[in-house]
C-alpha cells in the first residue's frame, strides 16, 4: 500500500493538469454576447470549437437553407491555454440568460472542467460571476466546399446594409439584390414597395466589382437575423451571383463572420 500512493498522486495531478490547460480569455465579453445572440436566431445548440488557431462556431439553420461561420482568432484572446483541439457544446438560451447583464469592458473566460463548461464573467474585477453548463453532444455542421464562381462583390457599411434590410422588413416582402456596374440595389418584392440604390461613389457603398450583372431575391426574415453582427463589425462583404448563395462577411479586428444564404428558386 506504502507504494502505490504516489503513483495515484501523480496521476491525478495529471489529469487536473490537462483539464486545465483548457482556458481562454476574452478582453470584451460584450463582443461575444453580441455573436451569441446572432448566432441564436439560427441554432438552438451549437459546439464551441477550440483548437491551436482560435475559437470557432458553426451554426445550420433547420431547413439547410443558411450558414453562419465564426472565427475568434486566438491573437483576439488575453489568454489561449489550448492544448489538444476540444468541442464545447452549449445550449444558446442558456449562453443568452449569462451573458444579458454584461456591462462593457468586462472580460469572459471559458474553461473545461470535466464534463462542465465554466463561463467567468469579469473575473479579476471587484464582482465576478461563474456559470457552470453541463458539455453538450453537438455536431458540427459539416458541409462540402462550396466552389462559387461570384460575379458581385461588394463592400458597404454595415449600419446602412442593416437600416435597408430592416426597413425592408417593415413592408414586408422578400429582398431582392441586384448589381450592375454602376450600383447595387435593394427592393422589396411582394405587398409592400421599396427601393434602395448605392451607386458608385455613394458614402455607403465602399467599393463595388462587377464582373458580370446578377440578382437574387431572398429570405428578409434570414437576413434581419445576421445583422446583428453590424454591432460589433463596421464594414460588410457581400458576395453573389445569379442563381447562387449570399455571401455575407463581417471582419470583426482579425475574426471574421461569414454568413451563407440560398436564395429563394425562381
Amino acid at each position: 500500500m506504502g507504494t502505490s500512493s504516489p503513483v495515484l498522486s501523480s496521476s491525478l495531478y495529471i489529469v487536473y493538469w490537462c483539464v486545465s490547460l483548457t482556458r481562454v480569455v476574452l478582453p470584451e465579453a460584450k463582443l461575444f454576447r453580441d455573436l451569441i445572440e446572432t448566432i441564436g436566431n439560427i441554432a438552438d445548440e451549437v459546439s464551441l470549437v477550440l483548437t491551436g488557431d482560435g475559437l470557432s462556431i458553426k451554426a445550420l439553420d433547420v431547413d439547410q437553407t443558411s450558414l453562419v461561420d465564426v472565427l475568434i482568432p486566438r491573437e483576439m484572446f488575453l489568454e489561449y491555454d489550448v492544448g489538444e483541439a476540444v468541442n464545447i457544446g452549449v445550449s444558446i438560451n442558456n449562453l443568452k440568460r449569462v451573458l444579458r447583464h454584461i456591462k462593457k469592458g468586462e472580460n469572459l473566460s471559458i474553461e473545461l472542467e470535466g464534463d462542465y463548461a465554466k463561463f467567468s464573467i469579469g473575473a479579476g474585477g471587484v464582482v465576478s460571476r461563474v456559470f457552470k453548463f453541463r458539455n453538450l453532444d453537438v455536431p458540427v455542421p459539416e458541409l462540402p466546399e462550396l466552389s462559387i464562381n461570384y460575379t458581385v462583390n461588394a463592400k458597404l457599411m454595415a449600419q446602412s446594409l442593416k437600416k435597408v434590410i430592416e426597413d425592408i422588413e417593415a413592408v414586408g416582402g422578400s429582398t431582392q439584390i441586384k448589381a450592375t456596374q454602376d450600383a447595387i440595389v435593394f427592393k422589396s418584392i411582394g405587398a409592400g414597395k421599396l427601393e434602395v440604390r448605392f451607386a458608385q461613389g455613394s458614402l455607403a457603398l465602399i467599393s463595388l466589382e462587377v464582373s458580370e450583372p446578377a440578382e437574387g431575391v431572398y429570405d428578409t426574415s434570414k437576413l434581419v437575423n445576421i445583422l446583428g453582427v453590424a454591432r460589433v463589425s463596421d464594414i460588410v462583404s457581400l458576395q453573389f451571383a445569379t442563381k447562387n448563395p449570399l455571401k455575407a462577411e463581417f471582419s470583426i479586428g482579425p475574426g471574421r463572420v461569414v454568413y451563407l444564404l440560398a436564395p429563394f428558386e425562381a
